[in-house]
């Protein structure tokens, strides 16, 4: 990790998250039987809303460190108790519609207020006892590279997860299921939607981003990290669109399959980008 001093906190929110839906699907089984290792499956659902946190904490911890790992122990807790109590036998007989939601909107309730009490008493804490600024706050002090090349590649996943949050609205107006009066509930919807949708959906640029920006700082080599970084939004874009369009290029695919099968793009982008691009 010293290549990297600020992944440590994302990976263990990550994995904190990991062990609240390990929880949550032994108890399932505990309770039911084998067959409810099935919701192993909505793992990624369960820990979307966990990245965009890390993309929170990471760019807290630029200038408090501890506040930061406060804030993302407290976020990464609550999505322990929502991931324990979502995947819950009773809860999951039917379509499970407040995991769906979780997904989308967890990142602002109970994540986010979680997050922010933590922080609070993190920040509380680093005045009492007077800390010096944590390393990566010293790091900012040095020149780095400008923000605007690197904010281009968060357009593509950006234009298509609010195409694909904005879709099944589209085709409720389509099929003149929407009246003139629930025209402002529905503009509210989408807006509610397809903001929950961006932010999960661009949470892993916004964890790599300030990485990939922070290594250029230190050692000046800019462009097969801008590169890669391209490669991960382009794929990240593909990945968009293969879970939200509707393509039936996975139908038939177990869902544990097309889960890889659609991480494979953006590590496969980033790879590439970075391939164009040796370091010199």
């Amino acid at each position: 990790m010293r290549r990297a001093p600020d992944l440590p906190l994302p990976l263990w929110m990550l994995g904190l998250a990991g062990l609240g839906v390990v929880a949550g699907v032994l108890r399932a089984v505990s309770l039911e039987g084998p067959q409810w290792w099935s919701l192993a499956s909505s793992a990624p659902l369960l820990l979307a809303p966990v990245g965009v946190m890390a993309a929170l904490a990471l760019g807290l911890g630029r200038r408090h460190s501890v506040a930061a790992a406060w804030g993302g122990v407290g976020a990464a807790l609550a999505s322990v108790w929502a991931s324990v109590a979502l995947l819950h036998p009773e809860v999951n007989r039917d379509a499970n519609i407040g995991m769906g939601m979780y997904g989308m909107l967890g990142w602002m309730f109970p994540l986010g207020p979680a997050f922010l009490l933590g922080a609070g008493l993190g920040r509380l804490a680093e005045r009492r006892r007077g800390l010096p600024p944590s390393p990566a706050a010293l790091e900012d002090a040095r020149p780095r590279p400008p923000l605007t090349p690197w904010l281009w590649p968060l357009l593509a996943p950006a234009l298509a997860a609010l195409v694909v949050a904005a879709q099944p609205f589209v085709r409720l107006g389509e099929a003149g299921l929407v009246s003139e009066a629930g025209l402002p509930g529905l503009l509210v919807a989408v807006f509610v939607t397809s903001a929950g949708q961006l932010a999960v959906s661009l949470s892993p640029t916004l964890v790599v981003l300030p990485v990939l920006r922070g290594r250029a700082a230190r050692d000046g080599i800019v462009q097969p990290r801008l590169a890669a970084f391209w490669g991960l939004c382009l794929g990240l874009a593909v990945t968009l669109g293969l879970f939200g369009f509707g393509t039936g290029l996975l139908s038939g695919v177990p869902l544990e399959v097309s889960i890889l099968l659609c991480a494979l793009p953006p590590v496969l982008g980033y790879g590439v980008g970075a391939a164009l691009f040796p370091k010199r």
